[in-house]
């Protein structure tokens, strides 16, 4: 009997480290094309002279993966996801608001 031994590679980023574009298509199931209208559609910001030297902080991670999420399993535009992405962001925010205002309200 053969076992098969599988190896991941783990690196732990924070949110003021870039990532390489490459790595975002990858960890984001994202084509570069879609990267880029992301970016165009100001939901991330890019920095680098050339795609192969882009990279993007890796606090865009959470973003950019729900928006692969909307693109790929949803078969939202790439419009859409951002106009998606930004409405669960206000709506968090707003929650998060409404829990402190309970909180004072509370005491």
């Amino acid at each position: 009997m053969i076992d098969v031994v599988h190896v991941h590679e783990v690196r732990l980023v924070g949110e003021a480290d870039w990532v390489t574009v490459a790595e975002i298509c990858r960890l984001c199931r994202l084509e570069l094309t879609a990267v880029i209208e992301l970016a165009d559609l100001g939901l991330v910001s890019l920095r680098g002279g050339s795609p192969e030297e882009w990279q993007l902080p890796a606090a865009a991670l959470p973003r950019l993966t729900l928006a692969g999420r909307l693109i790929r399993d949803l078969g939202v535009n790439v419009s859409g996801a951002v106009l998606a992405v930004e409405l669960l962001e206000a709506q968090r925010e707003l929650e998060s608001r409404v829990r402190r205002l309970e909180r004072l309200v509370g005491q």
